[in-house]
């Protein structure tokens, strides 16, 4: 389906929404896995942002701004400095957006009617006080009704019409293994090819066998025919692979699969109605996945075009869509573009976007070593630099011996190229045994690096004797060897292959392996923020020659054609939710958001948390900085804490309770220097309930970040908030407002609430869960036995303010919860009997966080269980909580453009609360998309909800249900306890988000271990990662903020 990939572990605090670690479609971490869009190989942490746009696009889930507002250019807004829209227009296609399909628009109100949904509802309405019991008919339950709330609007979405009249397909699965020349022992199996080697045994497979067959195929897994493959008896194809110096042979194995009936495809979008009465989800997924394949293959096939993952294309020649990253590697970021074939009501849409991958710099070996700062500089990063770069090598002729037979007598001839993947520079230690190769130094030059040589020598060389490889060159092939370049490893560490640079070179489109460093993301998003109408012009333009929807030989021969322009939709702008603080006199204020955002200048906190009696500060500053004002800070935290104090109405104690305040840290050692000052301050009587710690660099103090939360969230119990230096002696108010958000929410206090209580939680009997799984992938090949971390938040009251959290750890790489979830998830209803005057909830909304569309089944048949059983264990006998499952996703690629300027932001994007439920989605699937909030910068990624399961709304609200769920939902998005705005997706969600991450800080490093350390091929070592729970002062707390 989509590609909905999870991509790497997430950044540290922050990194959903502006700064908060790497992410988002870009920036390393969240999303987006197998190396697709910066989440992708050029790495990251867990995975990545939820900012509101894609690229830090108006960091929709990202802290709170102080005034709630955009910000005079610079950072958010768009006021003063240079125009970022220069050349550009208002809306795409101004005054030329097509109506949505009428056609569509009453398909999809009559398959609803035809189901007589509005009945339905209404009897289920009725029935519900009656005690019914929960049927099948709440899970993946038909779409109630279409939401018809809010102002209508007009909205581009980046969505191609597909006419698919493809017949049947025959489908084979596909098996790539090397075969050895001795047997594998016993329970093993032959090792299989990976990655462009796959491709290439692939492609010479199909070479022998689909000669005469039109066939698709994406080189991976799966090859679909409109017609039989001729294969031989045993369906095994043995290819012979000669590349990168290998002699090896290749077993490809033609599985046949199920045929895909494309015509029941067609049949069911025209009724979503699936008469084989298949009830799984998603439908059709083969026959989607086939278009996808079929769409992609010319991209994949073509040179000049790279790939990532398995739906993401780089046009490789194109200059004006990439951007170097500069030193050290110089890498390109190359603008690229996402193909998806989806279904949907009454059609078949390709879904496309805009996406950004880094690319390794291609080009001679001399050349490289220039930009990598020339053959001269340090040899071991010079190395590094070139490490697993795939080349061409230039072999020349063996010089011809004088009087042999032939023309030419001494010329080179026959000139041939290889491939090959370099190893790094020749260097001391290389090889094994007693003729081990002699080189000089690390780089060393031609005459430096000397084999042993046997057997047949080149004519004036001596057998069995060491020869340089400047002169083995010369003799053999009559080359003169630049004498100033190192000489480059092309076979491995134990059986070096040497090669002279200059007859080496590197090949465009290979994707980069290792995480980006600070300077290079942020050029990356520099150059990936780009507004709504850049990006739909990008997609109907550069685009559709990248992805060939154009004049493509494959397109016809499988009779697809795509649209010329994108579609337009239907969408409606909900209204915006009032927002309740209190006034200096403690009265409550009641203020409206404008554009998604408000401001709290003269307000307080709604309730404020318990009081804190007894804190204390650090200004942690390297011993070897330039020394810094140690006053000007300590005023500063002075001023903080009594704006606290007067400004925020938080309870906390004028006076630190520990004069121990400076801190000098070695910057090779930081990690002993505040576990000592911590152990200092927590020997003391007055323990401190919260460390204030200022920070002396500019979001760059990773080491120190980390150890504070290990030290206070785990070992010693107590609430910890960390502050910029330069940002705190500035004493500007709204970074004060911003941290004391943070301090409130973690001693249990309310920032703010909503002026009229949510609907279906307004009576105190509804709790909101929330929960996430992040997983160690696109880590370094020794990431075994790393696991995945789960976090889980609920709420203790009808406020929705206070999400105290939970969090654990489970097997790697595993999305689905264990039987952990049961004892948790009873915990959550404990702690909500506990506020609750031992009342347990009736209602219990679920939003499950970042779940693909094909493991939507597996949290209905293995997760809904645990959480039935810990039901079933605190309830009375008679009595359970109903339950409603909502999965949210912002991992995917629906982007909505505005048609009219009347209708959009001051960054061009949809105003925030548009939702969208009809023209891209499948009638009876009860889904919809949120733009909650405001992408101050960027194309703003709106949040898709999907509903699993649901004994709660429809009920409750019968034929209203959908409206319910939708205002809920964005209302939510606007209880953020640290923003001043609406942020993308909805807290419990959210918070859980956060609670991942935050168990990643306890365990950083082995995580940051494994993404850097280099591994022996082969190598089976796994890590062993100690369990580390939240200490019991904080268990409950929303520590994690």
């Amino acid at each position: 389906m989509a590609d909905r990939g999870r991509g790497n572990y997430r950044g540290r605090g922050g990194d959903r929404g502006g700064g908060r670690g790497r992410g988002g479609d870009f920036r390393g971490g969240r999303g987006g896995g197998g190396g697709a869009s910066f989440s992708g190989p050029g790495g990251g942490d867990y995975r990545g942002g939820r900012g509101g746009g894609d690229f830090r696009g108006g960091r929709g889930r990202g802290g709170g701004d102080f005034r709630g507002g955009r910000g005079g250019g610079g950072r958010g807004g768009y006021g003063g400095g240079q125009n970022k829209f220069e050349g550009e227009g208002e809306v795409f296609k101004p005054n030329a957006a097509p109506r949505p399909d009428a056609s569509i628009t009453q398909l999809e109100d009559k398959i609803l009617n035809d189901l007589g949904m509005v009945s339905k509802m209404s009897a289920l309405k009725m029935s519900s006080g009656k005690g019914s019991k929960p049927s099948s008919n709440d899970w993946l339950p038909c779409r109630p009704a279409f939401g018809n709330k809010g102002t209508e609007v007009t909205l581009w979405a980046n969505y191609f019409a597909l006419n698919v009249k493809t017949p049947s397909l025959f489908k084979y699965s596909l098996e790539a293994t090397r075969k050895s020349r001795t047997p594998p022992p016993p329970g093993g199996s032959e090792p299989e090819a990976k990655g462009l080697k796959r491709q290439r045994v692939i492609k010479s497979a199909l070479d022998q066998v689909a000669r005469d067959v039109i066939y698709a195929t994406e080189f991976k897994s799966q090859v679909l025919c409109l017609n039989r493959l001729s294969l031989p008896a045993n369906n095994v194809v043995t290819v012979s692979y000669g590349d990168e110096g290998k002699d090896d042979t290749y077993e490809v194995k033609f599985s046949p699969s199920p045929d895909i009936d494309m015509d029941a495809m067609r049949s069911y979008i025209q009724s979503m109605d699936d008469p084989t009465g298949d009830t799984k989800f998603p439908k059709f997924a083969d026959a989607v996945e086939a278009l996808t394949i079929i769409i992609g293959h010319w991209a994949r096939a073509n040179a000049q075009i790279g790939t990532l993952g398995s739906s993401r294309y780089f046009p490789l020649n194109l200059d004006t869509e990439k951007k170097s990253l500069g030193f050290p590697e110089f890498n390109s970021v190359i603008r690229g573009y996402f193909q998806s074939a989806r279904p949907a009501t009454g059609r078949i849409l390709l879904n496309a976007n805009v996406v950004h991958g880094v690319f390794r710099p291609d080009g001679t070996v001399p050349e490289l070593m220039r930009n990598f700062g020339g053959p001269n500089s340090n040899p071991n990063a010079l190395s590094k630099s070139l490490a697993k770069l795939r080349c061409y090598r230039t072999i020349p002729a063996v010089k011809a011996v004088p009087g042999a037979k032939g023309k030419g007598g001494g010329k080179a001839q026959g000139e041939r190229r290889t491939k090959e993947m370099i190893l790094g520079l020749a260097m001391p230690g290389d090889g094994k045994g007693d003729k081990k190769p002699k080189v000089a130094r690390p780089g060393a030059r031609a005459s430096e690096v000397s084999f042993f040589l046997e057997g047949n020598v080149p004519p004036g060389m001596a057998a069995n004797a060491y020869s340089s490889i400047q002169e083995y060159y010369l003799k053999k092939y009559g080359f003169r060897v630049n004498p100033d370049l190192p000489v480059i490893n092309v076979g491995s560490k134990h059986r070096p292959t040497y090669v002279p640079a200059e007859l080496l070179e590197v090949y465009r489109g290979q994707p980069l392996q290792r995480k980006t460093n600070a300077d290079e993301t942020a050029t990356m998003i520099t150059f990936a923020c780009r507004s709504p109408f850049a990006n739909a012009t990008s997609l109907v333009t550069v685009g559709r020659q990248c992805l060939g929807l154009d004049g493509n030989p494959k397109l016809n021969e499988f009779n697809i054609n795509a649209g010329k322009d994108l579609l337009t939709v239907r969408g409606r702008e909900l209204q915006s939710p009032s927002i309740a603080y209190l006034n200096p006199q403690n009265k409550v204020l009641n203020m409206r958001a404008n554009e998604g955002s408000w401001n709290m200048r003269d307000v307080k906190v709604v309730k404020r948390g318990r009081m804190i009696e007894r804190w204390a500060w650090l200004h942690v500053d390297y011993t070897d900085a330039r020394p810094s004002d140690h006053n000007a800070v300590t005023e500063s935290m002075k001023s903080f804490v009594k704006f606290m104090r007067n400004n925020m109405g938080i309870a906390i104690a004028e006076a630190p309770c520990s004069p121990l305040a400076q801190l000098p840290v070695p910057r090779h050692n930081v990690s002993d220097a505040l576990r000592n000052r911590f152990a200092e301050l927590h020997k003391a009587q007055n323990k401190p309930q919260f460390v204030f710690v200022v920070l002396p660099g500019k979001k760059t103090d990773t080491e120190i970040y980390n150890t504070v939360k290990l030290l206070g969230d785990v070992e010693h119990g107590c609430h910890t908030v960390c502050m910029i230096r330069s940002n705190m002696i500035k004493s500007n108010p709204q970074y004060f407002a911003n941290v004391a958000l943070k301090v409130n929410l973690k001693m249990g206090g309310a920032n703010h609430k909503l002026s009229n209580d949510i609907n279906i939680v307004k009576d105190g009997k509804t709790m909101l869960v929330g929960y996430d799984v992040i997983h160690p992938t696109n880590l370094a090949r020794n990431a075994e036995g790393l696991p995945s971390l789960v976090g889980m938040v609920s709420s203790i009251d009808r406020d929705l303010a206070q999400f105290p959290a939970t969090a654990w750890a489970q097997k790697g790489k595993q999305e689905m919860l264990n039987e952990t979830l049961e004892e948790r998830f009873k915990d959550r209803l404990r702690l909500w009997q506990r506020h609750n005057k031992n009342q347990l909830p009736q209602n219990i909304i679920i939003f499950r966080d970042g779940v693909s569309e094909g493991q939507f089944e597996q949290v209905l048949t293995k997760e809904l269980p645990f959480m039935r059983n810990a039901c079933t264990a605190l309830y009375p006998k008679n009595q359970s909580a109903k339950i409603a499952i909502v999965v949210s996703v912002k991992r995917h690629q629906t982007r909505f453009y505005p048609t009219d300027p009347q209708h959009m932001t001051k960054s061009r994007n949809i105003k925030p609360g548009t939702v969208v439920d009809r023209g891209v989605t499948q009638a009876t699937s009860w889904d919809f998309f949120l733009t909650a909030h405001q992408a101050l910068q960027g194309t703003a990624r709106p949040a898709h909800y999907t509903v699993l399961m649901d004994e709660i709304f429809r009920p409750a609200l019968g034929s209203e249900a959908a409206n319910g769920l939708e205002a809920l939902t964005h209302e939510m998005c606007y209880m953020f306890g640290r923003a001043t705005k609406a942020v993308s997706i909805c807290p419990p969600a959210y918070y859980a988000d956060i609670v991942c991450t935050r168990q990643r800080v306890y365990v950083a490093d082995y995580f940051d271990r494994s993404d850097t350390q280099s591994t022996v091929s082969g190598s089976t070592q796994t890590t062993s990662v100690p369990s580390r729970e939240v200490h019991s002062n904080l268990r409950d707390t929303m520590y994690y903020i």
